[in-house]
């Protein structure tokens, strides 16, 4: 949990009462009734105890300082030199200043990995609840086990959606109960849920560090609580009334973490009416291009990350617009090749689109995020970006691939590889390395 909860806490009180009134530190209270309240309102039972320790703001700095100093300079490297050099944010950026300054955005967490709360001083009762619950979950359903499978950045993001739009709900129950007897039955959905998803969009429009490094904030919790509240109830923004009978069953909560775990974000935008991922790109070197292309990575961005990857273009296009543009987004690959004669990094996005128009869009989006001016007339596709480096930006109907900081002579092959032609059908494959929702989670201590 952080801030972002705290504050759509305050959203979904708006037709209530005040709010529930704050309690100090583990050493000062009995927290077993808040367990067993966590217990009613998710309706799943503890397995075991949860242990609970407060911190204070200045330890939380300490930490999240550490942990930027800490980080290897290798990795901040391939970071940059990867998800920097596909537009996200300049190569040259001080990451190790951005992790630091993403402590600001926490209030408490629970860790899969220690099976524990961390509390940032004295909190509300609902916090207790919605971190109680993250506990309920990985001890049912083994939270961790299922981040750490998630084999690509828009998997685990979907996923983690879910696990945070569950306990918000939960914690929304808790206090409807608590202030008029009441349940989610009588919340005012309409409000609740415009609210969710205007502090969404305030947290991109002021988040001082580039967007990637918000994309959980931005996203998991706003649309989490949105999709898991329609999974549970059937409301949604357009429909902000329960469809499904009252008392709700909490086991379709459940099948999110079981046999119907989301697996990309644009379930959770679209409600589960999203259109079928198309198989594209490249996630491993074209046997025709090992000699001189080593792999270093691959993923997925999914709908919502591609969204802050145009972000950034929000002074020529509206949020409206970027957002309807990311919303046809069909499928796509990101590989991430080293060269073996150069050392050089290079990126090869390939994306599907609902159809050519919003395709286009794309190209010329990808154009604009780099800067990227044609160098040859006779060939439009070949460019060289703002900074220097080569681009290679090409559609095909649907299909668009990017490429940035290839060897201009593997250009043309790299690419017509990446289009249906040249691609097999996806497999999930152990990964070698973490993805950059993974490495985030483990980089940022917001992770459940």
């Amino acid at each position: 949990m952080n801030q972002f909860v705290e504050r759509s806490a305050l959203v979904l009180l708006l037709a209530s009462a005040p709010a529930v009134a704050g309690c100090g530190g583990e050493d000062d209270l009995d927290l077993a009734p808040l367990a067993r309240r966590a217990e009613e309102v998710r309706e799943l039972s503890f397995k075991r105890e949860v242990p609970v320790r407060t911190v204070t703001r200045e330890e939380v700095d300490a930490l999240a300082e550490a942990e930027a100093t800490a980080a290897e300079e290798e990795e901040l490297a391939e970071l940059a030199a990867t998800y920097g050099r596909l537009g996200y944010f300049p190569v040259d950026a001080d990451l190790r200043a951005i992790l630091g300054h993403a402590r600001d955005l926490m209030g408490a967490w629970y860790s899969s990995d220690t099976k524990a709360i961390t509390l940032i001083g004295e909190v509300d009762d609902n916090v207790f609840i919605h971190e109680y619950v993250h506990g309920l979950q990985d001890q049912h359903f083994d939270l961790g086990a299922l981040l750490t499978a998630a084999p690509t950045s828009d998997a685990m993001l979907a996923l983690r959606a879910a696990a945070e739009g569950d306990a918000m709900l939960a914690e929304a129950r808790f206090l409807a109960q608590e202030h008029n007897g009441g349940d989610l039955d009588e919340l005012d959905w309409s409000r609740t849920i415009g609210g969710l998803l205007e502090i969404e969009q305030s947290i991109l429009a002021e988040s001082e560090v580039p967007v990637l490094f918000v994309q959980y904030p931005s996203f998991a919790y706003g649309f989490g609580f949105v999709y898991c509240a329609h999974n549970l109830t059937g409301a949604s923004a357009e429909m902000p009334f329960a469809q499904e009978p009252f008392p709700f069953d909490w086991s379709r909560e459940d099948a999110l973490f079981s046999d119907r775990v989301p697996a990309t974000t644009q379930q959770i935008l679209t409600l589960d009416r999203h259109d079928l991922e198309v198989p594209v790109g490249l996630q491993e070197v074209p046997s025709g291009l090992t000699d001189r292309l080593e792999p270093i990575s691959a993923d997925s961005l999914g709908e919502w990350l591609s969204y802050l990857l145009l972000y950034p273009l929000g002074g020529t296009l509206s949020p409206g617009d970027l957002r309807a543009l990311a919303a046809a987004w069909d499928g796509d690959r990101a590989l991430f090749v080293r060269d073996r004669q150069t050392g050089a990094t290079g990126t090869a996005w390939a994306s599907a689109w609902d159809d050519a128009e919003a395709a286009a869009g794309v190209q010329s989006a990808l154009w604009a995020l780099h800067g990227g001016k044609v160098i040859d007339e006779g060939e439009p596709r070949l460019g060289q970006a703002e900074d220097g480096e080569l681009l290679w930006i090409e559609r095909r109907e649907e299909r668009v691939v990017a490429l940035k900081n290839v060897d201009e002579a593997l250009m043309p092959a790299l690419a017509e590889a990446a289009f249906p032609s040249g691609i097999k059908p996806m497999r999930l494959t152990v990964r070698t390395r973490p993805s950059l929702a993974a490495w985030l989670s483990r980089s940022l201590p917001w992770r459940p």
